[in-house]
């Protein structure tokens, strides 16, 4: 099946943190798309520097530069897509987009894509993320039953960086601050996860090196199965995310 682009433009630009800038976009190219992908990613196209339209052609010889960012929400009835984009950390071509992205720009969108957890109907959850995959667990929260029991770890840069969610019981939400650090991701899973059963369904949402640490407290120390573990390696550092796309299929996390 032949991939589709379609052409947006930037509605509105909302100053979520310090390292959070939410996006929204629109356009009659987005009706027909799919609605209840809330934790799913889309794949952004921006222009190449120094270009106002973003190239859409897929499958052509000059393939654009595409990046995944993850749904916050959609809104059917107004064809609004809405995205948040990591900033003040990094640059890349959809970061720098991001940056001084304004109402009226062009964006290209092509997907979505899968979500990563599919099973909502589990006693036990264990989701860890950072600040790339806030809207991942968001968009997963709402979706598992009422009755279970859900864990949330979500590491973020700063306090500023721990934005509103919507997920009802908070309680449950345990932010990990980066410059208020006084323990370890691992160590904080081995404190909050350590009295979970063995059929915790779990989402990891993470830099590579954090999912690969946590894959042994997870597997080997709570006994947990390789196949209730749903990782997702957003970035690593040190390599940009061509790179990074190529090392994973090479050695999946």
């Amino acid at each position: 099946m032949k991939r589709k682009a379609r052409l947006t433009q930037v509605v509105e630009v909302i100053e979520l943190s310090p390292h959070l800038r939410r996006i929204a976009v629109s356009g009659e190219s987005l009706a027909g798309f799919p609605v209840g992908q809330e934790g799913a990613y889309v794949k952004v196209i921006p222009p190449k520097e120094g270009e106002e339209m973003p190239c859409l052609d897929l499958e052509g010889p000059e393939k654009p530069v595409m990046r995944s960012y993850t749904i916050r929400s959609f809104d059917s009835e107004h064809k609004r897509l809405v995205m948040d984009f990591v900033v003040n950390r990094h640059s890349g071509p959809a970061t720098n987009w991001a940056q001084t992205a304004k109402e009226g720009d062009y964006v290209g969108i092509a997907g979505p894509g899968p979500v990563k957890l599919t099973h909502f109907d589990a006693q036990n959850y264990l989701l860890i993320g950072d600040i790339t995959s806030v809207n991942a667990i968001n968009g997963y929260v709402p979706r598992i039953n009422q009755d279970a029991n859900v864990q949330v770890i979500i590491i973020v840069p700063t306090r500023d960086d721990a934005i509103a969610l919507d997920i009802e019981d908070m309680h449950s939400v345990h932010w990990l601050v980066e410059d208020e650090m006084d323990i370890s991701v691992v160590d904080m899973v081995r404190e909050i996860g350590k009295d979970l059963p063995e059929d915790t369904e779990v989402f990891m949402g993470l830099e590579a090196k954090n999912i690969r640490s946590l894959r042994p407290v997870l597997q080997e120390e709570f006994g947990i199965a390789r196949t209730c573990i749903h990782a997702v390696g957003y970035w690593k550092c040190g390599l940009n995310a061509d790179k990074f796309s190529i090392e994973k299929k090479a050695n999946p996390l």
